[in-house]
């Protein structure tokens, strides 16, 4: 059977151009072909037409250098937004008022739509139609086993997105036709542990096929590490407690020897924590998975979205990211030791003073600058002031986000940063190795190197400076705090604290932020305040059934298959 794909402007154009130009009939010019769509035989007949699908699947990696008005931090506690109309405020917050019709996402902002079953199922179709026509091609065998292999690896990706949201769902690996294959479309939902197996699998295999690692010389391409880095990620999902409730250690085993194979594969981390996340930081050999922006064209717009209001005075930005006061305190002293700490030298009275690099990198407080102007966000202080009220665009914590908001390119020119978006980057499989590994056998010395060498980055004293004979306990919790401030921002936050079984206790209790006020005479009071006035949707988490989304009642419907298969505690 021919397959028809839908493929990208470019090869488009080229089909439209050669039809314009290669002659016609006085009558001919009438019988226009269809021009978006080429059978599978042209699109897979050379290297570089089927090269144009993968371009197109390599597309619909998540696009969150521009995921519209707020990030996916704001489901967690690091952050929240500093206007109140949106899903996350509305909903992903109060998450126990979930049900099977709400809309989790925005329709007409594609970056949102990764969340979205319909959407993730598209973009496995996606690779399953590469993946068939280039194994029914005329190719080469080389060019077979690579290309495959990167189509196998974002399709995995897309499946374990799916899985960590939904649970276990269909695995469908082939593009289905329903005249054809009629029924045999309906595909029954694979349980959690066999949607896992699949995605091991599939990595695995997917591994074996690829180049070790390219860094970043391989223009964002698939390789080894990056099949290897989801890999043991996915082992560590598996591993966690919420779904490993027997504390099988064989499970954390497997995810520390995953994320070994990947420390071995050459990648090292870049030497300055804020400028890896900035265009100059592009060329680096820590990222592993991420996705590549050109500036203008089609460049980041993250700072539109997610940094500060306003720069002095002059507006920036909608104000999307602003910190909770519970991130900011899990932020360390210059020593090394948590703001908890006998000996931390933290004072409530000046509580930004003497603390770790990656604090003021990270996190616009009052008093830090800003592409060389100074924030301000204490009462009446002006454009960036905190909004008590929850009424105005401005911060309701009296943070901003300062990380990964790009101030190396001109910040007020729309889309001109070609800052990189890191899924996974070298760091946190070292944080995922301790984790896995301290689980496994306890804290020892490969679990203490490997986080010696984010610390050490980070320009602090190591873990084994600052808590030497550290219990597995301690540990955990020591790993659970640095894994937070490392990773602040990168979308990590919700699915740890899902994996953690720790969203029934964080996430359904109120944030807060930090009102600082003038006092007359120079300096500040510091106030610890409710993040939201009361009568505002707070944070709620039902155990029950917020752990995984509701499956859409449409793709239950469209599915005989899917019948009665709706996750627990949705209708």
């Amino acid at each position: 059977m021919k397959s028809i794909i839908n493929i990208s402007k470019l090869w488009v154009m080229g089909i439209v151009c050669a039809s314009l130009f290669s002659g016609c009939k006085k009558d001919g010019f009438l019988e226009v072909p269809n021009t978006g769509a080429v059978s599978s035989e042209t699109a897979f007949s050379t290297e570089s037409s089927a090269d144009l699908v993968l371009n197109d699947i390599y597309s619909n990696l998540p696009d969150l250098n521009n995921f519209i008005f707020e990030p996916f931090d704001s489901w967690a506690d690091d952050l929240m937004t500093g206007f109140n109309w949106n899903i996350s405020s509305q909903v992903a917050r109060n998450k126990s008022t979930i049900n099977s019709n709400t809309v989790l996402w925005y329709d007409w902002a594609a970056a949102s739509m990764w969340l979205d079953w319909t959407t993730l199922y598209g973009r496995v179709r996606k690779c399953n139609v590469f993946i068939e026509g280039v194994e029914n091609s005329e190719l080469s065998q080389e060019y077979k086993d690579k290309k495959i292999g990167e189509a196998r690896v974002m399709r995995a990706f897309f499946y374990h997105q799916l899985w960590m949201l939904y649970g276990g769902v269909p695995v469908i690996t082939k593009p289905d036709n329903r005249e054809t294959d009629g029924d045999e479309i309906f595909h029954a939902r694979a349980s959690f542990d066999e949607t896992f197996s699949f995605i091991q699998k599939e990595l695995e295999e997917a591994a074996a096929l690829l180049p070790a690692n390219n860094g970043n010389d391989g223009a964002g391409k698939i390789t080894r590490g990056a099949a290897l880095t989801i890999k043991g990620w996915v082992e560590l999902f598996y591993a966690s407690k919420h779904n490993n409730p027997a504390n099988d250690l064989s499970r954390w085993a497997t995810a520390a020897a995953t994320n070994k194979q990947v420390m071995q594969l050459g990648y090292s981390l870049y030497p300055k924590y804020d400028e890896f996340f900035f265009t100059t930081g592009n060329d680096n050999n820590e990222g592993i998975l991420y996705r590549e922006y050109l500036t203008i064209k089609q460049g980041s717009n993250i700072i539109g979205y997610q940094g500060p209001n306003n720069v002095g005075t002059q507006w920036l930005s909608w104000g999307g990211s602003t910190p909770t006061q519970e991130l900011v305190d899990d932020y360390a002293m210059a020593n090394g030791k948590a703001i908890t700490d006998p000996g931390s030298g933290y004072d409530e009275n000046n509580p930004y003073a003497n603390r770790e690099p990656r604090f003021r990198q990270s996190v616009l407080y009052n008093g830090n600058t800003f592409n060389g102007v100074t924030f301000l966000s204490a009462v009446g202080s002006g454009n960036n002031a905190i909004d008590l009220a929850d009424a105005t665009d401005n911060t309701n914590t009296g943070y901003c986000t300062k990380k990964r908001m790009d101030t190396t390119v001109n910040i007020f020119q729309w889309a001109a940063s070609a800052q990189n978006y890191y899924f996974f980057r070298y760091a946190e499989v070292l944080l995922n190795y301790a984790e896995a590994q301290n689980e496994a056998v306890g804290p020892d010395a490969s679990v203490y190197e490997a986080l010696d060498q984010i610390r050490t980055r980070a320009g602090i004293p190591t873990f084994s400076e600052v808590y030497p004979g550290a219990t597995q306990a301690q540990m955990r919790d020591l790993i659970r705090r640095e894994r937070r401030i490392e990773l602040a921002f990168e979308g990590k936050r919700y699915f740890d604290l899902i994996r953690w079984e720790l969203a029934e206790v964080n996430l359904n209790k109120v944030m807060h932020g930090m009102k600082i006020t003038p006092k007359t005479g120079g300096g500040y009071t510091y106030e610890r305040i409710n993040a939201i006035p009361s009568g505002a949707p707070q944070w709620s988490f039902d155990k029950t059934k917020n752990y995984l989304l509701p499956i859409p009642l449409s793709a239950i419907g469209r599915n005989p298959a899917m019948k009665d298969h709706q996750n627990p505690g949705y209708n």
